[in-house]
């Protein structure tokens, strides 16, 4: 019985969660008060913001995250933030790497004109098998973001959970991904962003994998800062929604 009551308040949560994420206004609204015993970051410290979807009625929003952490730090490239784990570039306080995950067309239509209003780097991790379907990018808008200087890195094929793929299926996901940017960009993909990106969708596996590939980094969704020496085959990235309000990203970012 208390197995059974154990199940159904772990589904009620799984539910919530869900109907939170569908409505991210009210998702805000519900992380918030968490976030008066947070602070934005003071310290020093390297964090990954990432995003997926930016629609346009969320455009202000993503302007006033980016304004609030250029405030407090610099926000780099991945380069730039590579350059900070491995000690070839001085981290002196808060630093800001951001990226967007999947293959959405409010990239090209919503983030890229703020990002460049306001001269923000960032790398897109792209889902090839979502490519040129209906409601995603097509590679030549991939090519638009690349002409205006922005980089990509690889999110899969099919953004499966790679815990769930025997070792074939997994590595395709991995290199073939990595192989058809390339091909479809002409340009060099060094760096993977795992799909779901906690330590329960992936493993030792998936971290031989990558690197037999070729990447140079891999980035998980765990949200601790990072620092000087830390590993790029573990980059921990906090994942935020436009729609939030700032003490809702207090929550994910925060010393």
């Amino acid at each position: 019985m208390e197995s059974q009551t154990r199940i159904k308040r772990r589904l009620n949560e799984l539910g919530l969660r869900s109907r939170l994420r569908a409505r991210p206004r009210a998702q805000g609204r519900v992380l918030a008060p968490a976030g008066m015993f947070r602070r934005l970051p003071t310290t020093a410290g390297l964090y990954f913001p990432f995003y997926h979807d930016v629609p346009a009625g969320y455009a202000g929003d993503l302007r006033r995250h980016l304004r609030t952490f250029k405030r407090l730090g610099p926000m780099v490239s991945w380069d730039e933030a590579l350059d900070v784990l491995a000690g070839r570039r001085e981290l002196n306080g808060p630093m800001f790497c951001l990226s967007f995950d999947d293959c959405h067309p409010t990239w090209l239509d919503v983030a890229a004109p703020i990002l460049r209003d306001l001269g923000v780097p960032a790398t897109f991790f792209l889902t090839t098998g979502m490519v040129g379907r209906p409601g995603n990018l097509t590679w030549q808008d991939c090519r638009d973001l690349l002409a205006q200087g922005y980089h990509f890195g690889s999110h899969t094929i099919t953004h499966q959970r790679l815990s769930d793929q025997d070792d074939g299926a997994a590595l395709r996901e991995i290199r073939d991904s990595k192989h058809e940017i390339e091909d479809r960009l002409g340009a060099t993909v060094r760096d993977f962003a795992a799909p779901y990106g906690s330590l329960v969708d992936f493993g030792d596996r998936e971290l031989d994998a990558v690197r037999e590939a070729g990447y140079r980094s891999f980035a998980t969704t765990l949200r601790a800062p990072m620092h000087p020496g830390d590993s790029p085959m573990f980059i921990q990235r906090q994942g935020l929604h436009p729609a939030w309000p700032i003490w809702a990203v207090r929550t994910r970012v925060h010393d």
